[in-house]
């Protein structure tokens, strides 16, 4: 079960982090000033911040003491603490600045005569971005996926904060090591650290492939 959970907080964490990081990246791009400064200070303060202090915020925010907790328990009879929700919503938190970073980074290798050239022959806004700014940019933003994937995988502080450790509900790969090694139970703590091993390795190896492919098409 930790492994699934783990995959399942990192996957969902990485798409939302992704779909928030896309269109703010990409308006903020090629922009400059105090709003473009404001935003990104926003958006990449978790990456300075213990991931603790990330979840004692969300505490202070979506617990049923607090003013948003209090009201989805009384009007749905929900709360996201202790749950796998509670977890993907801390680790989406943690994982964002890297995946703006990684987007931002992917708009900013686009050639702009390109675009100059598309906006010539009459190319709307969506079909530049889907035919020419996507296409020349993928490589880069997917190794900023998988970057944030791989970070979410191993989130340990901020999800342990907001999501606890309750057996077969919200433990992961990182919380069930930590448990495991205070309860003497080595051997199945090193399975688990190996396959986060493994998954980030392969990681790191599709990353690595990307860039060299990104390397040779320029």
């Amino acid at each position: 079960m930790p492994i699934i959970h783990s995959m399942t907080i990192a996957t969902c964490a990485t798409i939302i982090a992704f779909f928030i990081a896309l269109p703010i990246s990409f308006s903020l791009s090629n922009k400059r000033g105090i709003y473009k400064t404001i935003v990104e200070i926003v958006i990449t303060l978790p990456m300075v911040l213990p991931p603790t202090v990330i979840g004692l915020v969300l505490l202070n925010t979506l617990g049923r003491n607090s003013g948003l907790g209090a009201f989805l328990w009384d009007r749905f009879n929900f709360s996201v603490i202790f749950t796998l929700t509670g977890a993907v919503i801390a680790t989406t938190i943690v994982v964002l600045p890297i995946m703006y970073q990684g987007v931002k980074s992917a708009f900013l290798t686009i050639d702009q005569s390109l675009i100059d050239v598309a906006k010539t022959l009459s190319a709307t806004p969506l079909q530049r971005f889907f035919r020419i700014i996507l296409p020349n940019c993928w490589p880069v933003m997917l190794s900023g996926i998988l970057l944030s994937f791989c970070r979410a995988l191993g989130e340990f502080g901020a999800t342990l904060m907001v999501a606890g450790y309750i057996q077969n509900k919200t433990d992961t790969i990182s919380t069930s090591i930590y448990f495991l090694i205070q309860d003497g139970r080595t051997q199945m703590a090193v399975y688990l650290a190996v396959v986060n091993l493994f998954i980030g390795l392969v990681a790191l190896l599709v990353i690595q492939l990307l860039g060299k492919k990104d390397v040779i098409n320029k």
